[in-house]
């Protein structure tokens, strides 16, 4: 399996919790694990990076998330989700640092398919 295939399959176990959240904790740590075996070995790849920090952040890893969206940032991805998704983990740290300012960077940015948003809701921080 290639590493775009890993990422699709991570985006659709991902996408099938949405329609049925009784698989939640199932395909997250699948998800999490195939995600895993990429950065294993391909530790710069930045889909992975940013799928494995999507989900991360989604189970509530905000801080080890944040690590990874910087990472894919650094790395000079232009990916609309590793800027959003870093905002989103940074805003559920205990220190909003620079939170908004990549939330708003995200605005210009392009998001990849095979790459998702992280969950927030702006009512519930």
């Amino acid at each position: 399996m290639s590493i775009e295939d890993i990422n699709k399959k991570a985006k659709s176990l991902i996408d099938e919790t949405w329609k049925d959240n009784s698989k939640w904790h199932q395909n997250f740590d699948e998800a999490k694990s195939i995600l895993e075996q990429v950065l294993h070995n391909h530790t710069d790849d930045e889909l992975t990076l940013i799928n494995y920090g999507t989900v991360l952040c989604d189970m509530g890893k905000h801080q080890e998330a944040a690590e990874y969206f910087k990472k894919a940032i650094d790395q000079g991805s232009n990916n609309k989700h590793a800027f959003y998704n870093l905002g989103v983990a940074l805003m559920n740290c205990s220190t909003d640092e620079n939170a908004m300012f990549y939330m708003k960077k995200a605005k210009s940015k392009q998001a990849c398919t095979l790459t998702w948003e992280a969950y927030f809701d702006p009512m519930g921080h």
